[in-house]
C-alpha cells in the first residue's frame, strides 16, 4: 500500500465519523424545530380559545343582561363563538396526536 492509500484509510474512519455525527444532529435540530413549531401552534389556539371565550361572555352578558332573553342558544353570534371554540379545540388535539406520533416514531427509530 502506497503512502497516499494509508493516510486514505486511516482518514476515512474519522471523515465517516464526524459525517454520520452532523447528520444526526441535523435530524434531531430538525425534529426539534417541527416539535417547536407544533407546540407553538397549540399555545397560539389556546390563546384563540381564551380569546373567543371571553368574547362568549360578553356576548352573553349583553344578551342576558341588557337584552333581559335567558335563552342564549338562539343567538347566531353565542353559535358562531362556539363553533370556532370547538373548531380550534379540535385543531389543538391534531397537534397533540402529532406530537405523539412523532414521539413514538423516534422512540421507534432509537430502539433499531
Amino acid at each position: 500500500m502506497n503512502l497516499w492509500q494509508t493516510i486514505k484509510s486511516e482518514l476515512d474512519g474519522p471523515f465517516e465519523t464526524v459525517r454520520k455525527s452532523l447528520s444526526g444532529a441535523l435530524d434531531m435540530a430538525e425534529d426539534l424545530t417541527r416539535k417547536g413549531r407544533i407546540k407553538l401552534e397549540i399555545q397560539s389556539a389556546r390563546a384563540d380559545i381564551r380569546n373567543q371565550l371571553t368574547e362568549l361572555g360578553g356576548r352573553v352578558h349583553q344578551i342576558v343582561v341588557e337584552d333581559g332573553i335567558t335563552d342564549v342558544s338562539g343567538d347566531t353570534e353565542v353559535t358562531g363563538i362556539l363553533d370556532r371554540i370547538k373548531e380550534l379545540q379540535g385543531n389543538i388535539a391534531d397537534r397533540e396526536e402529532e406530537l405523539r406520533r412523532e414521539d413514538a416514531e423516534r422512540t421507534e427509530k432509537k430502539a433499531s
